[in-house]
């Protein structure tokens, strides 16, 4: 593991300069104007600390060094309940980060999603989470089953058919009864059921 901010909710519109470190029992926090007053660990604008952990809360409380554009430290989104989320372990190093309108946290976006293969791949995908075509059939089943209701979803197994966990969606339900010469009566279902296939391109 090792000391990262996960989510940052201070000012939007402001830069800042955020300095993780190990104190022994949590994660100390201070936050800076410049990368000059980081560097040197001067006029810090807001400190905190929190526990080890991943994506442990924190609250941070103003020093007496202004921000550099005059406004009080506060919360960018006030429904939540913390300033910034951090993770990290005893013993991981002291790690200095850039927040604000020019960041050096994680984007959004994947950086693995940026090239045109990638976006592609990844636009073919959810096309295909999205896409199936449902065709119907009619089954006769084995026997009369009591719990069977339409509206159903049942997993369909056959050798005969070659399916193996098949999902289908009971749409009707019909007891179809046999007498053999013998007298002794049998009942069986058949059932009109819905299969919806995957479409993948």
């Amino acid at each position: 593991m090792a000391l990262e901010i996960t989510d940052w909710n201070l000012l939007p519109n402001q830069r800042f300069f955020v300095q993780l470190s190990d104190n022994g029992l949590g994660i100390d926090i201070d936050i800076f104007n410049t990368k000059s007053d980081i560097d040197a660990f001067i006029n810090r604008v807001a400190f905190g600390s929190t526990t080890f952990g991943t994506g442990v809360e924190a609250l941070v409380t103003a020093d007496s060094t202004p921000t550099s554009s005059g406004d009080e430290i506060s919360k960018f989104n006030t429904d939540l309940s913390y300033d910034l989320k951090v993770t990290g372990a005893l013993t991981d190093p002291l790690k200095k980060f850039q927040v604000g309108p020019f960041t050096d946290l994680n984007p959004i976006e994947d950086s693995l999603l940026v090239t045109e293969a990638m976006i592609q791949a990844r636009a073919t995908l959810e096309l295909n989470k999205g896409t199936h075509s449902s065709f119907h059939r009619n089954l006769r089943l084995d026997k009369h089953y009591e719990a069977l209701n339409e509206g159903d979803i049942i997993s369909l197994s056959s050798t005969k058919r070659g399916l193996t966990n098949e999902l289908n969606r009971i749409e009707s339900i019909s007891i179809e009864v046999v007498q053999n010469e013998d007298g002794e009566v049998s009942m069986f279902d058949n059932i009109d059921v819905t299969v919806f296939e995957d479409v993948v391109r």
